[in-house]
């Protein structure tokens, strides 16, 4: 069948078919049926194969009618962990067989259309499911066996090929991959991963990795599958093409999905779709196409209109052997070599290690690791056999780590074939098996070899026999030989997938047998190398110098090493922070190290001569620090201010101020270097928190040379004045705005949050203001934002606006802004925008008022307003229908709560350190911090050595001054439920502290369009019943903590401070929720939690009745006209405890 496939796609584009789960959801009155418990199987789309067999064949056939080649089973989610989720696990191969048979009927029935003839095809359908291998979800066993099973139905189905669809994890592509194997060695394999916007999988592989990772894999081809629209994966299409060897697939979204009142919405009519995805076949390599999220069998049939006729081209992809990280792919032949494996992750060799693994701090164990990456390491060694110690469970552990954490690809290393086989079950990437031999005869390199060829692992090989370690050049060669001759004939390894290491032995002994072992070793090197050209080779170098000093073996493995590579030795297992460059070697010390080395006269005195020389020798500088020589004064003040260096910008000024005037310092090279901060910002490539760094040596190198400037009067800076606007108490967004355009040279008047139209004008009647700009978070500060501008326009005021804020998009601006004022308006995407528009407003020049974030988009703005339009359309035909009632029926249990009414929790010092535990860290160091856009590596060293003891450092201070005082509030309520008036207005939920509800709080909760009509009063029952309300905030010490750091200019720390402060209230509230999860009875993800203002419950007026219950005015706690809680660290949900009560939009 692979070769049918192979000679088809030279002839013709292969279709896949599109969506199948959206149409699903365009069906009335599906039976989903029942599980053996009698529950509604609601949601498993899987389930219909069994059930309502006659929609899923609908589909099938709507697909082939359109013209689709290749026809995907509904059996995405057909696995047992995913199917246990509705109790029907026990299906998972009859699901799976069904779903195979159901298409393969469906074809039977079909007339083939022209581009079909012989050539229609059924491919089982396996999603990754809703767990992750690599995040520790799931283990590989668990989920090779499942995918066993549903593979096992697809062979009894006679399935034409197998679809790795949504791939989010190297680690279930491998495991799916070994199942498939292991059930039909033949059939051919396709596999699609989803990237995100960001570039990479979920788990943070970008599409080039997951080639390096699948390359030695027997796949018929590689692609890209939902998360994008086909307008966004034509740059990750390209990258894959540059490298692959498979033929490409591609089955996008009908663009992103847009989510407006809680319906989601694929803007991307057919048209548009399947002329972007016919123009993919134009990339080398690019042969099968086709649908995902949204698409129908409309696009199916438009894309089969455009590519008919046309022929893929071959895949062109070059590619050198490599090995690969989840994170990123290092070549096996570095230019130049050697690839630099770092050896200090070994118990035997480190000591440091070794007491980190007796103490089973793996932590630890990991820093040594991470200690390595920073040293310029490409590969990390990890060895972890020792004495008296478990090696399977240490394997276990660490490499569970390693694999997750550690940026770089990874080289297990043990003599036991289990210990082997537990890491490579654990690593996502294309790791080095260290070793195989012959010691043992070929039955254990067999075991060996056979792992690196099921894992697709590159395989050290060691020059050892059965008569031992081969110490002669001729012994080494032979054994090498015969490994290389048993890899490729019996296990089908290739040359590229072989390093040798023909072993070295220390000259430092004295033994008169080593004294030309140096020689011997490079001797093999260089003969292996000359047979085997396309294979790698390697050393444990520091074996070369065991038994001496310190300096003098650094010096002896650097020379030697440094002669290997001549030889063409191309990695090295190493401590890389003992390697000194040849280059950098005194001549003195070259020449003892090669004496010995090159011992020709076979005796002792090259070693005498060796220890005799660095007896005397000084210990060596193994420290580089960067030479800043060739740099001039004005080249180091800028570069300290991108930098963010502080320390070197506070010690040069007092200098550079001598040597250029203060005017020039402040008004061209400081300014200067502020705008490079703000394109490198603009171009993705520096992160918010490094531009405050940046923006905070701005200010506190100005207020230096402040002294120093010459004092001017009447002169007029540019002036903005801005606040947050009414009802709105969110400032950090204002104030970076405020910090960017101080230290940008302008005038800005902050007027702090809540900002009433009057407190704008007030300051426009006192000041000479050039701009006005207004900011928001929240939606209903953008309806604001337009109230004030029509007053504005009634005015006659016609002054440049400035707009921001997370809500506001240029649509909406457009639209609904620019139609009601008279004067120019500035759309700011972010602050950097603010900069560029308050130089246009300088230079008084309105002709060209593009923003930075606009250049190069305007394609996209117009795909927005059109995508825009859409989707009022679409939303207009929604909301025709109301439904009444939920299609479902609960059935209720009896809580007993603790108490009645308010509590007021005081958290002891334990449970305030209890607090922090549940802080989402990547959450606040990615999201809250900022440190989003950088590379996997990259974010996990900085993580490491930065954020993770500055968030412990805060933390710290938080506690120790009383920053964080947190106030707890939380209670329990008597329920019922009555029906409004208007029934398609949803349930009202009656609140009270008593059962007799005289005196009761009324929650209007609406009723979902979308089936199946979901109200949050459905969870209750209607005679009576409980609920659990809370309210949390870090507390008022924060904000007045914040505003000193923000007078202080210390912007980066006020930034970190706002945004923990902000995680700290979702902390309480976790800490809170799972409280009341045990004084419950509640399993741990039992019982949701529902905050007013999000999409169940989408009315922040319900927090006046939270506020009348729980009392927190009582603390300090406000609610604004606009029914937002100040301080803005503050946090309030609804907690309903039923069982099956689950997230929804309206």
């Amino acid at each position: 069948m692979k070769k049918k496939l192979q000679e088809l796609i030279q002839k013709q584009v292969l279709i896949l078919d599109g969506a199948m789960g959206t149409e699903i959801q365009k069906r009335e009155n599906i039976k989903w049926g029942r599980n053996a418990k009698g529950e509604s199987l609601a949601g498993c789309t899987e389930a219909l194969n069994l059930y309502s067999s006659q929609i899923i064949d609908e589909i099938y056939t709507s697909y082939l009618q359109a013209g689709a080649n290749i026809i995907t089973s509904n059996t995405f989610g057909a696995m047992e962990w995913v199917l246990a989720e509705y109790e029907m696990q026990e299906h998972s191969k009859e699901i799976a067989k069904l779903g195979v048979q159901l298409a393969k009927e469906a074809i039977l029935k079909h007339k083939p259309l022209e581009n079909q003839k012989d050539a229609l095809f059924v491919a089982g359908s396996l999603g990754p499911g809703t767990k992750l291998p690599s995040l520790g979800h799931i283990d590989y066993d668990t989920m090779f066996l499942g995918y066993c099973k549903v593979v096992s139905g697809f062979k009894e189905a006679n399935v034409d090929l197998i679809l790795l669809e949504t791939a989010q994890d190297p680690l279930q592509i491998k495991a799916a991959l070994h199942a498939i194997r292991e059930i039909d060695k033949e059939i051919p394999i396709m596999v699609s991963a989803t990237i995100e916007t960001n570039g990479s999988m979920l788990i943070g592989t970008d599409i080039a990795t997951l080639f390096y990772i699948l390359e030695p894999f027997d796949i018929f081809s590689l692609g890209i599958n939902c998360g994008l629209g086909p307008d966004l994966a034509k740059k990750y299409l390209l990258e894959l093409s540059q490298v692959s060897k498979f033929p490409i697939s591609i089955h996008a979204n009908a663009g992103l999905p847009q989510n407006k009142g809680g319906v989601t919405y694929y803007p991307m009519e057919a048209e548009e779709f399947s002329e972007i995805e016919s123009e993919f076949l134009k990339i080398p390599g690019v042969a099968l196409l086709g649908g995902c999220c949204g698409t129908t069998p409309k696009h199916i049939q438009k894309l089969v209109e455009k590519t008919k006729d046309k022929i893929p081209s071959l895949p062109k992809g070059e590619y050198k052997p490599s090995i690969a990280s989840l994170f990123g792919a290092y070549e096996l032949k570095q230019n130049p070599a050697p690839l630099l494996i770092g050896e200090r992750s070994n118990a035997t060799g480190s000591k440091a290690f070794r007491e980190l693994l007796l103490n089973e701090n793996y932590e630890g164990a990991l820093g040594v690791g991470s200690e390595q990456v920073k040293k310029g390491a490409h590969v990390l060694d990890v060895s972890v056999a020792f004495a008296g110690r478990d090696e399977s469970k240490d394997m276990q552990e660490l490499i569970s780590l390693y694999a997750t954490k550690i940026p770089l690809p990874l080289m297990p290393d043990s003599t036991q074939v289990t210990a082997l086989e537990i890491a490579l079950k654990l690593i996502g990437g294309r790791c080095i098996i260290n070793s195989a031999n012959l010691e043992d005869g070929i039955e254990k390199f067999d075991k060996v070899a056979g792992l690196a060829k099921k894992f697709g692992c590159v395989l050290v090989c060691l020059t050892i026999d059965e008569k031992g370690m081969c110490k002669t050049k001729e012994r080494k060669v032979e054994c090498a030989k015969r490994m290389m001759q048993r890899a490729i004939e019996v296990h089908h390894l290739r040359e590229e997938d072989i390093i040798f290491d023909p072993l070295t032995f220390t000259i430092g002994s004295g033994d008169e047998e080593y004294f030309t072992a140096g020689m011997e070793t490079l001797g093999a090197i260089e003969e292996i190398m000359k047979i085997y050209p396309k294979a790698g080779s390697t050393l444990g170098l520091s074996n070369i110098s065991f038994g001496l000093s310190k300096e003098g073996r650094i010096c002896l493995n650097s020379v030697f090493l440094y002669h290997a590579i001549q030889k063409g030795l191309t990695s090295a297992i190493v401590n890389v922070a003992h390697i000194i460059p040849y280059a950098r070697l005194e001549r003195e010390d070259i020449q003892v190290c090669e004496n010995l080395i090159f011992n020709t006269q076979k005796t002792s005195q090259p070693l005498y001569d060796f220890i005799s020389y660095f007896e005397k020798k000084s210990g060596l500088d193994l420290d580089s620090k960067e030479d800043e020589s060739h740099l001039s004064t004005q080249e180091r003040i800028s570069k300290y201010l991108i930098e963010g260096d502080l320390n070197a910008m506070q010690k040069i000024l007092p200098v550079a101020k001598d040597e250029i005037n203060p005017e020039v310092i402040v008004n061209e090279i400081l300014i200067d270097a502020m705008k490079v901060v703000g394109e490198r910002f603009g171009a993705g490539e520096m992160q918010l928190p490094f531009v405050l760094q940046s923006a905070e040596v701005m200010k506190k190198s100005v207020d230096y040379l402040n002294e120093f400037l010459p004092k001017k009067t009447n002169s007029h800076k540019t002036t903005i004045v801005i606040g947050t606007v009414k009802g709105d108490v969110h400032d950090v967004g204002k104030n970076l705005v405020d910090i960017i355009l101080s230290n940008n040279g302008f005038n800005v008047i902050n007027i702090g949050i809540k900002a009433e139209l009057e407190k704008f004008l007030e300051v426009l009647k006192k000041e000479k203001v050039d701009c006005i700009g207004m900011s928001g978070l929240l939606v209903k500060s953008t309806l604001v934002m337009k109230e004030n501008l029509e007053e504005l326009k009634r005015l006659g005021i016609k002054i440049p606006i400035m707009l921001g804020g997370a809500a506001l998009n240029r649509n909406f601006v457009d639209e609904y802004c620019r139609p009601n004022y008279d004067g120019v308006i500035f759309y700011c995407k972010d602050a950097f925008d603010s900069v560029a528009a308050m130089q246009i407003i300088q230079s008084g020049d309105f002709s060209d008022i593009t923003l930075p974030s606009q250049k190069n988009k305007n394609e996209d703005s117009k795909l927005e307003q059109r995508v825009a339009k859409k989707l009022e359309k679409q939303l207009e035909v929604k909301e025709i229908f109301k439904p009444t009632k939920c299609e479902l029926e609960f059935s209720y249990e009896v809580y007993k709560p603790p108490f009645f009414g308010r509590k007021v929790l005081q958290l002891s010092h334990q449970e305030i350190l209890e607090v922090f535990d549940y802080l989402d860290k990547d959450l606040l160091f990615k999201h809250r911090w900022g440190y989003s856009k950088l590379k996997k590596d990259e974010y996990l060293k900085l993580k490491e050595n930065e954020l993770e003891p500055m968030l412990e450092s805060l933390k710290k201070e938080f506690i120790e001054q009383n920053i964080f005082a947190p106030v707890v509030l939380y209670g329990y309520y008597h329920t019922r439920t009555k029906i409004p008036e208007d029934k398609t207005q949803g349930l009202i939920l009656e609140v009270s502290e008593n059962c007799d509800f005289k005196k009761v709080e009324s929650f209007l909760f609406p009723r979902s369009s979308k089936k199946p009509y979901l109200c949050l009063g459905d969870y209750f029952n209607k005679e009576q019943d409980i609920c659990a309300l809370h309210l949390v905030s870090s507390g008022l010490n924060l904000a007045p903590f914040e505003e000193k750091l923000y007078q202080e200019s210390q912007y980066h720390k006020y930034y970190l401070v706002h945004a923990l402060g902000v995680e700290l209230a979702e902390a309480l509230a976790d800490f809170v929720h799972q409280r009341v999860r045990r004084e419950l009875g509640l399993g741990e993800k039992e019982g949701q939690r529902y905050s007013f203002g999000y999409p169940a419950c989408p009315d922040l007026a319900l927090n006046e009745g939270l506020f009348n219950l729980l009392k927190p005015q009582e603390f300090g706690i406000t609610l604004s006209e606009t029914y937002q809680m100040s301080p803005e660290a503050t946090t309030s949900a609804l907690i309903v405890p039923h069982k099956e009560a689950k997230y929804f939009a309206l």
